[in-house]
């Protein structure tokens, strides 16, 4: 059980890091993007497997307002990730070059659209679990100036164009870290989002 848990563990943390330099592609480059790309995608099936008995219990027992959120969620990610990873093929230049597909403008957009709602998801994911109530006066602080950091970095990365499938790749580029901050900047204000909402949800259940 203990290896379960180092294991998952593991692989959530590098899954973490990995979609982060995901949205660096001008300083990565295209070649080290897909074959990046392809190592998340395995690491996400890992993810995914070590969970299987989650999605197996999808259809048993009832559903209330926190479970649907927390399957909606989960199922959306995976949605999102699956996204990505068939649009990827599909405009790839080195890995699955060989295919000579030469995805369209079409493939392009639903790659980047799918890349936002997937980190979006992601910040929901986390958001479900995290802490109800987060201790200390420091900690609430901290949750919340990053929270508001998180809505400039939304504003900074067009997110809400990209999420509705309204534009395609930029040419503006920040710094490797500034690309970093920002995008962790926004799953972290979904991420707190979440767990307003499910606090929400739990408090009215209880009264």
């Amino acid at each position: 059980m203990r290896m379960k848990k180092t294991a998952q563990i593991t692989v959530d943390a590098l899954m973490s890091v990995l979609l982060l330099v995901m949205f660096a592609v001008p300083w990565t480059g295209v070649l080290r993007h897909e074959r990046l790309g392809v190592i998340l995608f395995v690491l996400f099936a890992v993810h995914n497997a070590i969970h299987f008995r989650w999605y197996a219990s999808l259809f048993r027992g009832p559903y209330n307002a926190y479970r649907t959120v927390w399957a909606g969620i989960n199922i959306g990610l995976l949605a999102a990730m699956l996204a990505v990873a068939l649009s990827g093929v599909m405009i790839s230049q080195h890995v699955f070059g060989f295919l000579e597909i030469n995805g369209s403008l079409f493939w392009r957009r639903l790659h980047l659209c799918a890349s936002y709602w997937g980190l979006i998801l992601t910040g929901a994911h986390i958001g479900l679990h995290l802490p109800q109530r987060p201790q200390g006066t420091p900690v609430k602080i901290l949750f919340l100036l990053f929270g508001a950091y998180g809505l400039y970095a939304c504003a900074a990365l067009h997110i809400w164009n990209r999420l509705l499938f309204l534009e395609t790749f930029s040419a503006h580029a920040p710094s490797a870290a500034a690309s970093a901050i920002r995008h962790l900047g926004a799953a972290w204000l979904f991420a707190l989002l979440t767990r307003g909402f499910c606090l929400k949800i739990r408090q009215n259940r209880i009264r």
